[in-house]
C-alpha cells in the first residue's frame, strides 16, 4: 500500500483553514464575552473586502475579519447608542485598499467608536463600516491610555467623535481567558471607566 505524504501545498491550506477556524471561535467567544455585559453583535458577516478579480489574488482570502457590537438592551426608535464597540483580527497586510495596512504577524485590534450625538439602532448602523476596525494603524498615540492609539473624527460619520484602539498579538491568545484578559476586560474597563466619569 502507497504511503500517503503531505504535499506541501496541501499543509499550507490545512494551516489557513485551521487559522481562520481558530480566528472563527475567537471572534465567537468575544461575542460570548461581551453579551456577558451587556453587548451584542450588530452584524452576522465577518470578512470583507474581497476581489474577484485574476489580477489581485492577495485579496482572494481574507486579510482581516471583524465583529462590531451595540448595547443589548436598546429600544428602536430610542436614540441610546453613543459608542460601538468591535473586535478584529488583521491576518495580513492589506496595501491595495482604500486604507493600506502592514501586518507582519496577525494582530487582534480592539476599540470603540465614539460619536458625539446618542443614535437609534437604524442611524447608528449608517454611522460604521467595516473597514473602521483599521484606524489603529493609522491612529495617534492616546495621550491618556497607555498601548492605545485614537482618531478624531471620520469622512464617512459626521456625528463621530473619534476611536480608541488597541492591539495585541492573535498567537498571545491561547485561551478564552487569554481573550478576556487581553482583549475584552480592556475594552470594557475603558467604556465603564468613561460613563463614569459622565
Amino acid at each position: 500500500m502507497a504511503e500517503n505524504k503531505e504535499t506541501s501545498t496541501k499543509v499550507l491550506f490545512e494551516n489557513l483553514t485551521r487559522l481562520y477556524k481558530q480566528s472563527q471561535l475567537l471572534l465567537m467567544d468575544a461575542d460570548r464575552l461581551l453579551g456577558e455585559h451587556g453587548w451584542e453583535p450588530t452584524n452576522t458577516t465577518a470578512p470583507s473586502g474581497f476581489s474577484y478579480s485574476l489580477n489581485m489574488p492577495e485579496r482572494w482570502y481574507a486579510r482581516w475579519a471583524v465583529r462590531f457590537y451595540a448595547p443589548a438592551t436598546l429600544v428602536p426608535n430610542d436614540p441610546m447608542i453613543d459608542e460601538v464597540l468591535f473586535v478584529s483580527i488583521h491576518f495580513a497586510s492589506d496595501q491595495r485598499a482604500d486604507l493600506p495596512t502592514d501586518v507582519n504577524e496577525p494582530l487582534v485590534s480592539a476599540g470603540r467608536l465614539k460619536y458625539k450625538k446618542p443614535m437609534t439602532v437604524k442611524t447608528a448602523s449608517k454611522n460604521y463600516d467595516y473597514y473602521m476596525c483599521k484606524y489603529w494603524f493609522f491612529g495617534k498615540p492616546h495621550p491618556k491610555l497607555e498601548g492605545w492609539r485614537q482618531t478624531v473624527g471620520s469622512k464617512f460619520s459626521e456625528n463621530m467623535e473619534g476611536s480608541e484602539t488597541f492591539v495585541v498579538p492573535l498567537y498571545e491568545i491561547t485561551s478564552s481567558e487569554k481573550l478576556e484578559e487581553l482583549v475584552i476586560r480592556p475594552l470594557l474597563t475603558v467604556a465603564e471607566e468613561e460613563k463614569k466619569e459622565t
